[in-house]
């Protein structure tokens, strides 16, 4: 009778355990690895700097699987070369850097020291390749053309440009 009781108990123990996880779900939210206010931030390369980046807001999710960043309120991304200085600002950024690849959203506004403005609403760079793209509309100055299409494909020096319908005047230089 004895082994019967101890029987039951271990059985009562068996069934009131359970296998479900106790991994916490958190609604599918992303937590950053770090978030930063007001920054500034230089990349460098063999001691030269190459970028610089700042903003009012940084959140760092290179704990995810797509390694990335996002950048909030007033974007400034600067592009330094030996000939040229690149700057990038808008309303919103987000950095894949695993695949080098960058996203500008609202109020995009591209200036170089050669002079040149390019103005859209959303702006894709690739890093890698140094190429920008977009398929939205947008406005393109420089010291003597002012093109005004809704696609742009360019190198970022602008030298090798490609647009979908185009309005606005270029010089073609024979």
């Amino acid at each position: 009778m004895r082994y019967l009781y101890y029987l039951f108990l271990l059985l009562i123990i068996v069934l009131s355990c359970t296998t479900e996880s106790s991994k916490i779900d958190y609604n599918n939210e992303k937590i950053p690895a770090s978030i930063a206010k007001n920054f500034k931030m230089t990349y460098t390369d063999s001691m030269l700097t190459k970028s610089f980046v700042s903003g009012k807001i940084h959140y760092d999710f290179t704990n995810d699987i797509l390694n990335y960043s996002e950048f909030f309120d007033d974007v400034e991304f600067v592009i330094y070369d030996k000939n040229k200085t690149s700057t990038i600002r808008a309303q919103y950024a987000i950095v894949f850097n695993s695949f080098k690849f960058m996203e500008f959203n609202t109020n995009v506004k591209v200036t170089t020291t050669d002079g040149e403005q390019l103005v859209t609403d959303k702006l894709y760079y690739d890093t890698e390749n140094e190429w920008l793209f977009t398929e939205n509309d947008f406005e393109y100055i420089d010291k003597s053309n002012k093109i005004i299409a809704n696609r742009l494909d360019s190198n970022r020096d602008f030298t090798d440009l490609t647009t979908g319908n185009l309005t606005g005047s270029i010089n073609i230089i024979e």
